[in-house]
Order: structure tokens, then C-alpha cells, then sequence
């Protein structure tokens, strides 16, 4: 396959006004929006009129979509911008034979993610080149960078500083439309349920109330974009030592561990929902010196991440550092070139499912820890934790 891919954009929340839709009409050498899908009808129509799709191809639900595919709509790839777990739709897709750029997470449990690789092995398909993963932070051209400069050298220690203003802080320059009304109770009922089902094979029914909402808000909502960040850059996180949660709810996280090759890990995530602007800076400290991004608010596209390497400036004991930034290259949209190469030349992308499930373990293990500091055990797949 070759030229530009029909694509349909399933979810049409945040990420999807904010990001997904814009990329899709910016990078029109690539891609066409073929088909929007939402349980908000309203949604659906004026996003659907705003984006030039026709009234035929706007649909309530992805049943009604693939039920359109098999009626003769062409369809070459899927993007899955909804909410809750995303394991039981990959799940449909993967029958279909549709590849998906798939939102962070890639599901909320385990068995989802096992579910899908089996459901592709049996229909022939290499889950390697099915699904890529929307961490769109590993496309970043500083993170290329700062990779290049890791190579090769001896990690002491990594800190992670996580500042979370409230939503409107990073999504007030999008103009969202308004939180749709028009949802029916049972369709949100069984979105509930079915998320639910899937935090319970996660980290057990019993599990108290806080931990869930911990779990699939902050460590997967958030936290997993580090997890991933980490493993990319540096092997990922092979122990968590400690956890601690204080501040209300989402409030502060704080968890202390290691990453590959024994460096120390420390995190910590902060919601302060009057804080200025979202900040996150990840640093690595080695044995000739460091290397620090730092990243902005991740919806506004083009802004640039900073790259800072610091270095011995030579035998006087000076230090020099050097500071990089690519303004003119945005990191979702290297993720959808990325997701671009995976459908048409079958390039594996920079996370597909087998990452987005060792990203859920570590998950499940940072959730773990958290829980016996509140002296308590979870259940579920995080029980071996």
C-alpha cells in the first residue's frame, strides 16, 4: 500500500480537537479523514461539518462503523482517541483488519492487550506492525536527540518533576466544544461498566476506591507517558522501591525505584490546579555530565521541547552547556509519519502492543507499591507485584 490513508477518527474528545483532528487536515499529503465517530451525536455532526465529512460517514458508536466497512466504506487505518480502556475496540479492530494509532493506554489490563496479539496471530497478522501506541513523546526530535547523547554512557541517577495545572490551563487555546450533554444513560452506563470490568482484572475488584481512580487517572492517564519515556530512553523502570500519594485526589504522587542498568529513579507528580502552565522535566545524570528536557503543555502543537546537555568544558573544570530546540517538528505529527510507514511499509513503530503492556505492568507495580504504603495488597493481574 502506498499514497494516502483513509482514516477514521473514533473518540472525538480533547486529543482529538486539540491534536488529531488538526494533524489530519494539516498533513493532507499523507492522510484523509474518511469517517469521525462519537457517542455524542452533536459532537459527531459539528466536527463532522468543520472537518468536510460527509453526513453518511458520521457515526454514533465503532459498531456502526465497521458495520459501514463491511457495507463497502474503505477504510485504511483507525485512530482511537476514546476514553476508559481501549482493549475491548482493538479487540473489533483487530477482526477487522484495521491498523490503529492508539491513545495512551493501550488498554487498562493485561489480558486485554493478550486478547488482541492473539486475535491477530490467529487472522495471520504480525502484532508488531498492527498497533502503534500514542506516545507521542518518543517522536519527539529532542528525545531523538537526547537518546543520541545517552548512548554509551554510565546512568547514575533520573528525576522526574511533573507540574499538572487543571485542564483549562492546556486546553483553553483549543476552544473545545462544550462537555457533550446528549450522551444517553445507557450508553454511558456500559462505558462505565466496561471500564470498570477491566480496572478490576487489573488490580482487583476489592480495591479501594482511591487506588482505582489513581490508577487509571494519574499513573495510566499521565504517569504511563514517563513509564514509556523511561524504557526508550533508558531500558525502563526494573523496580519500584516506594510510593506515596498525598495532597487529595488526583494530588501528589512520589515513587523512588530504579531503571536498567541500576541508576536511581526518583518521580514525582504533582496536580496543582492553579499552577501557571503544565511543566515536566525529565533529567539524567551520567558519568560526563547530564542531559535534561524539558517539556511544555503536550495539546499545543509546534511548541518546541528544550533539550539541555550539560558537559566539561575542558581540563580548567569548566562546564558548557548547549541547548536545542526543533520548532518547526512536532512530535505528533512524526507520530502519525510514524503510524503513516506502519500501514504502507510495515515499519514496526516506536511502541506498539507488546511495549503498551510492559508499560501497563509497570504500571500495575508503581500502583502496587502505593498500596502497601497504605497498608493494603492489590489483587487482579498487580497481585504478583
Amino acid at each position: 500500500m502506498s499514497g494516502r490513508l483513509r482514516l477514521a477518527v473514533v473518540g472525538l474528545g480533547g486529543i482529538a480537537q486539540s491534536v488529531h483532528l488538526p494533524l489530519v487536515s494539516r498533513r493532507w499529503d499523507l492522510v484523509e479523514l474518511a469517517a469521525v465517530v462519537d457517542v455524542s451525536a452533536d459532537r459527531v455532526e459539528r466536527l463532522g461539518r468543520r472537518y468536510g465529512v460527509p453526513a453518511g460517514r458520521r457515526f454514533p458508536d465503532l459498531d456502526a462503523l465497521l458495520g459501514a466497512v463491511d457495507d463497502g466504506l474503505e477504510l485504511d487505518g483507525v485512530v482511537l482517541a476514546t476514553s476508559g480502556s481501549h482493549g475491548a475496540d482493538l479487540l473489533r479492530l483487530a477482526r477487522a483488519g484495521l491498523p490503529v494509532l492508539c491513545e495512551k493506554p493501550v488498554a487498562l489490563s493485561t489480558a486485554e492487550v493478550d486478547a488482541v496479539e492473539q486475535e491477530l496471530r490467529r487472522r495471520g497478522r504480525d502484532p508488531r506492525t498492527a498497533v502503534l501506541v500514542g506516545y507521542m513523546k518518543e517522536h519527539d526530535p529532542a528525545v531523538v536527540r537526547a537518546r543520541q547523547e545517552l548512548a554509551g554512557t554510565d546512568l547514575r541517577a533520573v528525576t522526574v518533576e511533573v507540574l499538572h495545572p487543571a485542564d483549562d490551563a492546556q486546553l483553553g487555546f483549543a476552544r473545545l466544544l462544550p462537555p457533550a450533554q446528549d450522551v444517553g444513560p445507557d450508553v454511558a452506563a456500559a462505558l462505565e461498566r466496561s471500564t470498570g470490568e477491566a480496572v478490576d482484572r487489573a488490580v482487583g475488584a476489592g480495591t479501594p476506591a482511591l487506588l482505582r481512580t489513581l490508577y487509571t487517572n494519574v499513573v495510566l492517564g499521565s504517569i504511563v507517558h514517563d513509564i514509556s519515556l523511561l524504557r526508550h530512553l533508558t531500558g525502563g523502570i526494573t523496580a519500584v522501591d516506594s510510593a506515596a500519594h498525598w495532597g487529595g485526589t488526583p494530588g501528589s504522587l512520589q515513587l523512588t525505584g530504579e531503571v536498567e542498568g541500576g541508576a536511581r529513579l526518583h518521580l514525582g507528580w504533582h496536580f496543582i490546579a492553579d499552577y501557571p502552565d503544565y511543566r515536566e522535566t525529565v533529567t539524567f545524570h551520567h558519568e560526563r555530565g547530564s542531559v535534561q528536557l524539558t517539556f511544555a503543555v503536550p495539546y499545543l502543537l509546534n511548541v518546541a521541547t528544550e533539550l539541555v546537555v550539560t558537559v566539561r568544558a575542558g581540563d580548567d573544570g569548566g562546564e558548557a552547556r548547549t541547548t536545542f530546540r526543533w520548532s518547526q517538528q512536532e512530535a505528533f505529527e512524526t507520530e502519525l509519519v510514524a503510524f503513516h510507514a506502519m500501514v504502507t511499509e510495515g515499519t514496526p513503530p516506536a511502541s506498539g502492543l507488546a511495549e503498551g503492556r510492559a508499560d501497563l505492568r509497570t504500571g500495575q507495580r508503581i500502583l502496587a507499591a502505593l498500596a502497601r504504603s497504605q497498608g493494603t495488597e492489590l489483587a487482579g493481574e498487580a497481585a504478583a507485584h
